[in-house]
């Protein structure tokens, strides 16, 4: 794999920065929700949302070992 630029980690950082927003915002609606429904949804966003979170976060630490924690 080609070493990621510090631009294109930048772009990853702030792809893990919006994840992780909405997770929050989705759980904190989750728990305003009183309508069972719509809280389970915003309950199964949130723990999409902070799934993905988890795997873009584990693939950056391996790109990140892989490189020797070198950019360019």
């Amino acid at each position: 794999m080609n070493n990621l630029s510090t631009k294109e980690l930048g772009y990853i950082n702030d792809m893990l920065s919006w994840e992780l927003l909405s997770c929050k915002k989705c759980f904190q609606y989750a728990n305003q929700e009183t309508n069972p429904v719509y809280r389970q949804a915003f309950f199964d966003t949130s723990k999409m949302l902070q799934q993905n979170y988890t795997h873009l976060l584990e693939a950056v630490g391996k790109i990140n070992s892989s490189q020797g924690g070198q950019t360019h």
